[in-house]
């Protein structure tokens, strides 16, 4: 089995004050998806690396730095983005410069995923525009004033449109990160790494207690 798995990429963009579980719940999600490979280590799924303005150390808004692996130009190939939330995007929203360069690495994914307020991030590009999403309930308020053309749904943990998937507040970008592995690679490869991490999945989009 182990000579057969096709991987698969995931970029994920990191800004000055991006929250840390927005994206470390969903890279520690897709790095349990794996299967030994006979010497005593692991066959995995999906490659992942970080991507940002210049490969540099950017620091979260809880305080450990994070490096980019890449800058925005030169990112190879990769079919799934993840956009994180937090503090940052209060900044990150009225930066053009930034919004233009996810929009670009947006058009060459597969699929682009968000996590909590990087819902608003990614609305900014219009991109959202006429789609269903979801963000954050603590800051609801300002998200929808990020995206006034998005059909913003409130009771959801997460909403699945295809090629846009977006979550709810931190830890619901773990359970999406878990149905978008569920949808491309099969709910047993989710459920194991559901299990790998010793983590209680929320399987029900419309199971959000924090509406």
């Amino acid at each position: 089995m182990a000579d057969e798995i096709q991987v698969q990429s995931v970029a994920h963009v990191v800004f000055e004050g991006f929250t840390t579980l927005d994206m470390y719940g969903p890279v520690q999600a897709f790095a349990s998806c794996r299967v030994p490979d006979g010497d005593g280590g692991w066959h995995r799924f999906f490659n992942q690396f970080t991507i940002g303005d210049s490969p540099a150390a950017v620091k979260s808004g809880e305080g450990p730095s994070t490096m980019a692996d890449y800058s925005f130009e030169d990112a190879p190939d990769f079919d799934i983005l993840l956009i994180p939330g937090g503090f940052g995007t209060r900044a990150a929203v009225s930066n053009d410069a930034l919004l233009a360069k996810i929009a670009a690495m947006s058009a060459k994914a597969d699929v682009t995923a968000t996590v909590c307020t990087g819902s608003a991030v990614l609305a900014r590009t219009g991109l959202l525009d006429g789609r269903p999403a979801t963000s954050n309930k603590v800051a609801w308020d300002w998200v929808l004033e990020q995206g006034p053309k998005v059909d913003w749904k409130r009771q959801a943990r997460w909403v699945d449109d295809g090629d846009i998937v977006t979550s709810s507040g931190v830890s619901a970008g773990i359970d999406m990160a878990l149905d978008l592995i569920a949808r491309l690679r099969g709910e047993e490869i989710a459920v194991n790494s559901a299990k790998f991490m010793e983590y209680i999945w929320n399987r029900d989009p419309a199971n959000d207690p924090f509406a």
